[in-house]
Order: structure tokens, then C-alpha cells, then sequence
């Protein structure tokens, strides 16, 4: 069932109530459930952002890295957490990573997260749903926290 509190929370319960009535008919009994797929959160307070990942690397049902890292910096006042193909997340965040000490270099000002945001969204977008990456970019800039995804 959903509500709009959760709607807006983002978290999506519909799925529990049926949950419990499949094991309560014993049709889930003997099926061993397989958690897969990436964690990634951000959380922003007043002076600044907290990002949580696990490090766990998947491949279909078999783990191939028990230690990967998936929160990246990529200016020192903005990081991202990142989930998805590998090849594609890691090209992305350098990209983005270079270009953002570029700009630096050549302002002399501290990179903001609209900028990050808008590249990003041009970059994906170019490529139409082909690179496989989700994530979540924050930090503090001169307009203070901020969180995009």
C-alpha cells in the first residue's frame, strides 16, 4: 500500500504484505532469498553531507569483491556515491573528476555542485539510457549543502 508520506520519502513498502503472506502459506519456505544490488545514501544536514555505500560487487548471483569502493570524490568539496556497471561508473567519474580540476584551474574557483548536476545530465542524456550508472552527487558549495541524484 502506498501512502503519499512514503511516496514522498521515497521508500516503496507495497511489497510487504504480500512478502508475509507468502511465507505465512510456507510458498517461500524452502527458497533461499538472495539479496543483490548496491546500497548508496546521502543524508545533508546543516554544515555538510554524509554519504553510506556497502563495498560489495556483484556479478549476476556471484560476488567478485567483497572491498569495492563506490563513494568517490571528485572535487574536494563534492563527491558522488555511485551504483551500476563498473566500466561505465568508473569512466564517468573520472570524467567528471577531470573536468571539474580543469575548471578549477582555469577559474581559480571552487567547483559547484549545479555544475556537476548539469554535466552529468547532459552527458547521460547524449547517451541515451546506454551507460549504466546511477548516482548521487553532494557537497557544500558557496551556496552550502545540497544533494542531487
Amino acid at each position: 500500500m502506498y501512502t503519499d508520506k512514503l511516496e514522498y520519502l521515497g521508500f516503496d513498502f507495497s511489497l510487504v504484505e504480500r512478502n508475509i503472506s507468502l511465507k505465512e502459506k510456507n510458498i517461500i519456505k524452502d527458497q533461499k532469498l538472495k539479496k543483490t544490488g548496491t546500497t548508496i545514501c546521502a543524508l545533508m544536514h546543516k554544515d555538510g553531507i554524509v554519504f553510506a555505500a556497502d563495498t560489495r560487487a556483484t556479478a549476476g548471483s556471484v560476488t567478485m569483491d567483497l572491498e569495492c569502493i563506490k563513494v568517490h570524490q571528485l572535487a574536494p568539496n563534492i563527491f558522488a556515491a555511485g551504483a551500476g556497471t563498473a566500466a561505465d561508473l568508473f569512466a564517468v567519474i573520472n570524467m567528471m573528476s577531470s573536468e571539474l580540476e580543469l575548471q578549477r584551474l582555469n577559474t581559480g574557483n571552487e567547483s559547484r555542485i549545479c555544475h556537476v548536476e548539469q554535466r552529468l545530465h547532459d552527458h547521460l542524456f547524449k547517451h541515451m539510457g546506454h551507460v549504466g550508472v546511477a548516482l548521487i552527487i553532494g557537497g557544500v558549495d558557496i551556496n552550502g549543502p545540497d544533494i542531487v541524484s
